[in-house]
């Protein structure tokens, strides 16, 4: 082989390798940002019940289940805070705010 060879060889060797070193130092950001994904995804949408393991709601599915027992909650304290004639506030919810502005 002829120097001229030899210089032609060592060019591609090195474009190789510097492709090689671009591709291994790009994938690994781009494998994180995939799994970071594949974890948001599996939050968001839930994960299905597999063996060993219980089934996972989703968001969308959680914050139903929130919404429902919150307005349960609202409906019961509703229900409470009101006399049962209507409009008034019970009188030991009265007694109890009178006591706490008094206490300062």
């Amino acid at each position: 082989m002829t120097l001229e060879q030899w210089a032609a060889a060592g060019v591609v060797l090195g474009a190789m390798l510097s492709a090689l070193t671009l591709a291994v130092t790009v994938s690994r950001p781009l494998r994180r940002l995939a799994r970071q994904n594949e974890e948001f995804r599996q939050d968001w949408y839930g994960v299905p019940a597999r063996p060993g393991h219980d089934a996972v709601a989703g968001v969308p599915e959680r914050l139903r289940r929130i919404e429902s027992r919150l307005d349960g909650v609202e409906s019961r304290l509703d229900d409470h805070l009101r006399s049962p004639h209507g409009g008034q506030l019970s009188p030991s919810i009265v007694r109890h705010m009178r006591t706490r502005t008094e206490q300062g």
